[in-house]
């Protein structure tokens, strides 16, 4: 009877052992596959990001002869012209615009030209921030130029705020971009074109206001009509004309350096106005 009563006891202790290690081991099994879906997902972008990395080293090495001259010959150009602008703005705030837009629009130029005559002679990681820092600088280019146009209005309120909204949506959408390269292409150009659009609203402004008028007016937006078609150009990766020597890519860069052209000659004209 006493040997009865413990091997009942027993048993019951086995059953209770196991019922009370059944549900953590299944707790415990559905945390294992999260964690395999949340590893898998990562490596899924990783492998993309890797992927996208390597096209476009691929596609640097195998550049056109051209590549990568035009924004090298524009960046001397956009420090001398940045110069002059700064010595003839009159004003302190206007002064300090011109000089955001010129710290803005060498960056883009020197990052460029660095990225693409200088692949091949840095190690990879330098390769990486080069790439991510000419991807983000598009933000800081809209802001930037659209900062001393802002400061040429009479209406300090419209000026504020569109400069506030600009610029932190440019900072926050750069920060991203830094951190997070690819995965996001179709935000950030939705991004891209709404940020540069924006200014749209009040071109009226720009029309009617006494330092910058008509004929500028008309000059920012050839210029903002350049730079997009030389991402339509780059979008598409056609027209392609001298594959060898001067691509698809040396359009987007030649769109660029004329939506850069187009504001220069406006700013001068605002500049020489408002002295």
């Amino acid at each position: 009877m006493l040997v009865a009563m413990v091997m009942v006891h027993r048993n019951v202790h086995r059953i209770g052992s196991a019922r009370r290690t059944d549900r953590p081991r299944k707790v415990l099994t559905a945390r294992r596959l999260r964690q395999n879906k949340a590893r898998d997902a990562h490596i899924e972008v990783i492998r993309k990001q890797t992927r996208e990395r390597n096209a476009l080293r691929q596609m640097l090495a195998e550049k056109p002869l051209t590549r990568g001259w035009l924004h090298t010959l524009a960046f001397p150009f956009s420090i001398a012209t940045s110069v002059i602008l700064i010595c003839l703005a009159s004003g302190g705030w206007m002064k300090a615009a011109i000089s955001v837009y010129g710290a803005t629009i060498m960056l883009l130029f020197g990052v460029s030209a660095a990225l693409h005559l200088g692949h091949g002679h840095f190690p990879t990681k330098v390769d990486d921030v080069l790439v991510r820092l000419d991807y983000s600088n598009i933000f800081l280019v809209i802001a930037g130029t659209c900062t001393p146009f802002l400061f040429a209005l009479s209406n300090r309120v419209v000026c504020w705020t569109y400069i506030g909204i600009i610029w932190i949506t440019a900072i926050v959408g750069t920060l991203v971009h830094l951190v997070y390269p690819e995965g996001l292409d179709w935000l950030f150009t939705i991004v891209y074109v709404v940020l540069g659009l924006a200014p749209i609203t009040i071109i009226h402004l720009f029309w009617q206001s006494p330092f910058i008028g008509p004929v500028a007016t008309v000059l920012v937006i050839a210029g903002g009509a350049c730079y997009i078609a030389g991402a339509v150009c780059f979008a598409l990766r056609k027209p392609n004309p001298w594959p060898k020597v001067f691509g698809y890519h040396e359009l987007f860069h030649l769109g660029t350096i004329g939506g850069y052209v187009c504001h220069v000659i406006a700013l001068f004209m605002v500049v020489l106005s408002m002295r």
